[in-house]
């Protein structure tokens, strides 16, 4: 009889420790505090082109942040075509304006999964708004002021141009999702993709007023957009 009763106590035993080991609480992450704040260079990658920026985390709890985000990119048309001639020389056809867009957004971003997902795999959720500040200035020497490019209006050079340029303010905002990656406890980086919006009051002139172009200027600028955080951790 002892030989039959001790293998099922023993089995009983076994059984228990591997559902108690199956359904064990995860280990805490003692990192997310050093995590929920940081300092960032940010890379962006949108429709218009590349852009760059930073960023400034501050914690609010293990799974919140405060997010205060500056950026600097170009604007255009997607209409707008560059040719690059034989010599190198580069024209787009019925482009009036150069412009530069700096978004400067305050946002919430949310950890997810702190749980149940690896330390070294952290994704967020990121939600941001504020306002938007536009430049415009001229793409060609527009003598007569007409918004086309005539015969003999020479093509300037990229900052040619600036001090004959015009100011937009509008209001903007991002709403995203990305992951931080690494185990460091000083630095990491992060791979966010996203949707950016901006309207402008005061409509930026982008493309000749020809009559071949509809709206030449426009109000709102949507783009997708990836970035990619070189991050220093200043959490505690």
């Amino acid at each position: 009889m002892r030989a039959i009763v001790l293998p099922v106590l023993l089995a009983v035993a076994l059984g228990g420790a591997a559902r108690a080991q199956r359904v064990a609480p995860p280990l805490p992450d003692t990192t997310a505090a050093r995590y929920g704040t940081s300092g960032a260079l940010v890379l962006t990658l949108t429709e218009y082109g590349f852009g760059a920026g930073g960023a400034l985390r501050g914690r609010i709890s293990d799974d919140f942040s405060m997010v205060a985000e500056i950026g600097f990119g170009a604007g255009r048309d997607e209409r707008e075509q560059t040719f690059v001639g034989f010599l190198g020389d580069r024209v787009t056809p019925l482009k009036r304006n150069y412009v530069l867009l700096a978004p400067l957004h305050l946002g919430v971003e949310r950890r997810m999964f702190r749980k149940t997902v690896e330390d070294n795999f952290r994704p967020y959720v990121h939600v941001a708004a504020g306002p938007t500040f536009g430049y415009q200035w001229p793409y060609f020497d527009d003598v007569d002021s007409d918004g086309l490019r005539d015969d003999g209006e020479a093509r300037l050079g990229t900052f040619a141009g600036l001090s004959e340029g015009e100011a937009r303010v509008g209001i903007g905002g991002t709403l995203a999702v990305g992951a931080f990656f690494g185990r460091s406890r000083r630095n990491t980086q992060a791979l966010r993709f996203g949707l950016q919006g901006t309207y402008f009051p005061k409509a930026v002139d982008l493309l000749e007023l020809s009559p071949d172009v509809e709206e030449p200027s426009r109000h709102t600028f949507w783009t997708p957009v990836v970035s990619f955080h070189v991050t220093r951790l200043l959490g505690e």
